[in-house]
């Protein structure tokens, strides 16, 4: 017997939740975000033999997602099916998953559920097959708009995979963001050559830096023949290096440092060097100098769109873009200053690799590795030098900062700024 205190009416009936219900709880656990949406419709497509998907998002895909094609579609007598769990004509027997993208018939059901479809219908005419629209109901609509930033990178990544595999398709993705002009963030040429997909999806540039490789098992026999010896491990974190007791200093350069019992080998110049490094990648905000004239990057849609998200990053690195929405695609970003510093020099180059990385961690401060390279030039001159004698307090600051960095444990060029030497009750055993 359970009483609730405060509550003197009598407990409320349990009784089962109604089937409608029941399936729009289900329906979050097939449908999980809009990428998962964008990705079940795209692959109904393509199962229907469509060589031309249009996929039309609108506010990110937070207020739209449109997927249309020229496949055969649904036939009419198969119209109330379309909606129905565990309803698909994909499936015949268990031998038909490994031709299709279908699963369960399950997404269908699930998308009519967390969507208010307004347009369904279909054309017998060659040009188009299937139009799917849905926007999202009011509760599911605010909580996609709260993640829309993150949302949108996942969608662009999953169709990305799709253009690339998806040999003779044509695949095209447009966006619009309120009232604006809608714009093409990816579009491929249909072409049956998996390599002429990546240069639509990347760019012709990045062709030029692929590699072909061929997978070749390993040999088991040198297992076989060496086996995988233990060796033991010892883990550290930063958070012990406050706890280090100062022994002093040997060669003028190295720091001997104990913890309990375990003893440590810390180079001076490699942690200064290390902790000054991080500092400049955090508070360094490179300078532009001016170009006379504004350089069109030709960037493809999808790298002008992470370009357009994270400005203020390309801000901080010291490039200034000119950008023209209304413009054609690749013809959106203008450069009209580079970082310049005494004897480095930039360019478009460094943008694209600062694209490259923000395409993984959109939002995240990062620097191209030219910039980091001049960074770690400066930390080195300002680091305390080998043949130098610091205090015990300049000593205890240096471990102190270690703890302080996010990866303290080599320096930017490297070099290893600590080693474990011994543990001292092992070697009184021995």
């Amino acid at each position: 017997k359970c009483q609730t205190q405060g509550n003197t009416g009598s407990a409320g009936a349990i009784k089962a939740i109604d089937k409608q219900s029941v399936h729009q709880i289900c329906s979050g656990q097939v449908v999980l975000s809009l990428a998962t949406a964008v990705k079940e419709l795209v692959e109904n497509s393509i199962d229907a033999g469509a060589t031309n998907v249009y996929v039309k998002l609108k506010d990110n895909g937070t207020e739209l997602v449109e997927v249309s094609d020229n496949g055969k579609g649904a036939a009419e007598q198969n119209f109330e099916g379309l909606t129905l769990k565990h309803h698909t004509s994909k499936l015949k027997d268990f031998s038909d998953f490994i031709h299709t993208f279908g699963f369960r018939g399950e997404a269908l059901s699930s998308l009519s559920c967390a969507t208010s479809p307004s347009a369904w219908h279909y054309c017998h005419s060659a040009e188009l097959g299937d139009t799917w629209e849905h926007g999202f109901v009011h509760i599911l609509r605010k909580k996609l708009t709260r993640v829309s930033s993150q949302e949108y990178p996942k969608i662009i990544f999953v169709l990305q995979s799709y253009c690339i595999i998806s040999t003779g398709v044509r695949i095209t993705c447009t966006n619009q963001m309120g009232q604006g002009k809608r714009t093409t963030v990816l579009c491929t040429s249909g072409s049956n050559s998996m390599r002429d997909n990546i240069g639509a999806v990347f760019g012709p540039k990045q062709l030029q830096s692929l590699i072909p490789f061929q997978q070749i098992s390993p040999n088991e026999s040198i297992k076989e023949d060496y086996g995988l010896g233990g060796v033991s491990t010892f883990s550290c974190c930063k958070n012990m290096f406050k706890d280090m007791e100062i022994i002093g200093q040997f060669n003028l350069g190295f720091i001997t440092t104990k913890l309990k019992s375990d003893l440590f080998i810390i180079d001076q110049h490699a942690t200064d060097e290390k902790y000054n490094f991080e500092m400049l990648q955090q508070n360094t905000v490179l300078k532009g100098q001016r170009l006379i004239v504004p350089q069109s990057l030709n960037l493809p849609a999808i790298s002008e769109t992470v370009l357009m998200e994270n400005l203020e990053i390309f801000r901080k690195n010291g490039f200034d873009l000119l950008i023209d929405e209304d413009a054609q695609v690749m013809q959106r970003v203008k450069l009209v200053s580079l970082p310049m510093s005494k004897n480095w020099t930039f360019g478009p180059s460094d943008i694209e690799e600062l694209i490259f990385m923000l395409s993984d961690s959109p939002g995240i401060m990062c620097r191209p590795s030219r910039v980091r390279q001049m960074f770690a030039s400066r930390a080195c001159r300002k680091s305390v030098m080998v043949g130098t004698t610091p205090n015990t307090s300049e000593m205890k600051k240096l471990l102190l900062h270690m703890g302080e960095i996010e990866q303290p444990w080599n320096c930017p060029h490297g070099r290893p700024t600590m080693r474990h030497l011994a543990n001292l009750d092992m070697v009184s055993q021995d």
